[in-house]
């Protein structure tokens, strides 16, 4: 009897490399080779992605005979499904690469051993055939019914914009997690140049037990630095398998060691969620279950809009009346660029400028991050040529804002980057002028 073939979308857990998967080629003399892959990446209904890390003798017999088979195993029912393949060609950039890569890296990063696991290519192979090994195993299914995903997004959606949502959003955002998708441990951390900071959690009994990640660092620091959202769906099990790779690649560990999470306690699946908005990173939710498989395949692309409605969310002004207590009163006066906090004198020139144009984008477009690029191509600053003209601009006005009083500061978060901090919404005025007061030349 031949076996019935199988959707490759009914086998995501098979897939990402939770299990290692033993992969058979033939060289064209009919010897045949088998080694296990760490990865085996679904791309769509009829291709997966092998990741090509160590293994030269698969490669060469790849270019001699395209055919090929792999055993993929349901972690979770242990159910088999082997696959028919056909090589057709090896990426080395493009969404699937960095998809596998950034997999791959935020794992190597969480447990030490980034070198090694370092991704050379990912290898595409067509799907010729699905089917599951021993049709008549009785296995035990408890994964649930899956929630209807538009209708949980909409009741999401409906959670970010309830009426009291302006006075705590981030708590709004985590408990709406928590209520509409069961995502019941969760952290938010915000950027501040190369750090990652913890300013919320849920679901902990308490802080968490880190407060500070570096960018680019563990799982959560390359989340961050490649703004891709990254699921382990069994955390155990995969570092078990990168710490035998990194054992099979003999590298010493001298240096290697592995990231904290932000918990002692027992976790089995991870997520990391960055929240990018108009091209800047603004936010991070990480996210951890005491459950297998609670993050992978099956729910990458719900996080990933999720991450998108937060970051637009998060980022979007909260709207403040002229006359709101709250709102830190700035005023503008044209005729010499001077910025005034509250009634009191913060300061004038092309500082003046700059600093205006900052707070005004921010309450138009929620803009918090901006860069000295564009600064300098600005013309309305009206600033002389030089990279130092504005340099020395950018330093007398940070320094005047850190040594004030008025809710405002500016922080370098990075090389050519720049960051608002704000105790209080914005309400802003400015005072035009069409005397004589304003110097035709605008440089001080």
């Amino acid at each position: 009897m031949t076996p019935a073939q199988v959707p490759l979308t009914s086998i995501l857990e098979c897939l990402q490399g939770v299990i290692p998967s033993p992969f058979a080629t033939c060289a064209a003399d009919g010897m045949p080779n088998i080694t296990y892959m760490s990865t085996v990446q679904y791309v769509d209904v009829d291709r997966v992605a092998l990741s090509r890390q160590f293994f030269r003798k698969t490669a060469a017999n790849l270019e001699e005979n395209p055919a090929g088979q792999v055993l993929v195993v349901d972690p979770a029912t242990i159910e088999q499904y082997l696959l028919d393949l056909r090589y057709l060609h090896t990426e080395t950039e493009g969404p699937v690469f960095e998809a596998l890569e950034n997999h791959l890296e935020a794992l190597a990063a969480q447990t030490g051993t980034g070198q090694v696991a370092r991704l050379r290519g990912v290898d595409i192979h067509r799907v010729v055939s699905c089917v599951r090994l021993r049709d008549g195993l009785e296995v035990v299914r408890d994964r649930g019914l899956a929630p209807d995903a538009l209708r949980a997004l909409d009741e999401f959606v409906r959670h970010m914009s309830a009426p009291d949502a302006e006075h705590d959003l981030v708590g709004l955002a985590l408990r709406a997690l928590d209520d509409v998708f069961g995502f019941a441990r969760t952290v938010f951390l915000v950027p501040a140049g190369d750090k990652l900071h913890v300013v919320a959690a849920r679901g902990y009994g308490g802080a968490p037990t880190t407060s500070d990640f570096n960018v680019g660092d563990g799982l959560i620091g390359v989340a961050a630095q490649r703004r891709q959202v990254v699921c382990v769906p069994h955390l155990a099990r995969s570092q078990v398998m990168a710490s035998a790779v990194h054992d099979r690649a003999a590298v010493p560990r001298e240096g290697a060691r592995p990231i904290a999470l932000p918990t002692t306690e027992r976790v089995y699946s991870v997520g990391a969620v960055p929240l990018v908005a108009n091209g800047v990173l603004t936010g991070l939710v990480y996210l951890e279950s005491d459950k297998q498989g609670a993050f992978g395949p099956r729910n990458e692309r719900l996080l990933r809009i999720i991450g998108h409605h937060l970051a637009a969310t998060l980022s979007m002004p909260a709207p403040v009346a002229a006359n709101d207590p709250r709102a830190i009163e700035i005023t503008y006066y044209r005729a010499d660029d001077s910025v005034f906090a509250d009634g009191d004198y913060v300061i004038k020139g092309a500082p003046g400028r700059i600093l205006w144009k900052l707070l005004r984008e921010h309450v138009a477009e929620g803009r918090m991050q901006f860069t000295n690029r564009e600064l300098r191509l600005d013309e309305d600053l009206e600033l002389p040529p030089g990279n130092d003209n504005l340099d020395s601009r950018l330093v007398a006005l940070r320094r005047r804002l850190q040594g004030g009083s008025s809710g405002i500061g500016l922080e370098r978060v990075g090389r050519g980057r720049l960051a608002l901090q704000l105790d209080r919404p914005l309400a802003l005025t400015e005072v035009p002028t069409s005397g004589p007061m304003r110097r035709e030349q605008a440089w001080p």
